[in-house]
């Protein structure tokens, strides 16, 4: 029986990367027989993003959770020095980049990040439209390199916006997820300090995402 408790209960997304948008979602479903639907754009960031629900079993009804498939956005420039948000520009397939976390007290918890030496980067604010001209903004840490190679979560506060959660996503099963560290002492202290105490951390040769994801299609691993 998969340990469900190794799921943090502040988990807000996962995320994927791909080097094109629209073959990493016919990937994406490939596997899974989920077909994630258009996000939005991230204006002068060059980048676009695709959705899917994630429901783990035996969380409560309504758990706001969810995966974000992101790449290059065909329709913008990419940034002059060619970098693009969270490493996009890396990916070689279907990468599991990193993963977000939403504390009950946002400020507080980047407050004790910087009491204790965490370095996240810096609290940045950001918006995009919806597919369907919503407005979403929230603010988020943010840091580039990612830290500990994406193994380290970012804090992200929706504010008043609306969860993309809500929308009704067609969703796949996240069966287990947990973080390899060849520290996994030192990485579960900063994950306390950040508000992940109950992610699972294990040792292992390099810092590395695992997650299952069940959809009625297949299972996807990393």
């Amino acid at each position: 029986m998969d340990d469900l408790s190794t799921i943090p209960a502040n988990l807000d997304h996962l995320i994927i990367t791909v080097p094109e948008l629209e073959a990493g979602v016919a990937e994406f479903e490939r596997l899974t027989g989920v077909r994630a639907v258009a996000g939005g754009r991230h204006p002068g960031r060059g980048t676009a993003n695709c959705l899917v629900g994630l429901a783990p079993a035996g969380w409560p009804a309504g758990a706001h959770t969810y995966l974000e498939i992101l790449g290059p956005d065909p329709q913008q420039e990419a940034p002059a020095d060619g970098t693009l948000p969270l490493d996009a520009h890396l990916a070689e397939g279907l990468t599991l980049q990193t993963w977000a976390i939403h504390p009950h007290a946002f400020l507080a918890k980047v407050a004790g990040a910087n009491t204790e030496g965490v370095d996240f980067g810096e609290v940045r604010d950001m918006s995009r439209e919806t597919a369907d001209g919503t407005l979403l903004e929230w603010r988020l840490t943010s840091r580039s390199p990612l830290p500990d190679k994406g193994t380290q979560p970012f804090l992200i506060d929706w504010g008043e916006s609306s969860h993309p959660a809500e929308a009704g996503l067609p969703s796949v099963e996240l069966e287990e997820f947990s973080i390899e560290s060849p520290d996994a002492a030192a990485t579960r202290r900063v994950l306390a300090v950040l508000g992940a105490e109950d992610a699972q951390a294990v040792d292992g040769t390099d810092h590395r995402l695992h997650a299952r994801l069940r959809g009625p299609g297949g299972v996807l691993e990393f």
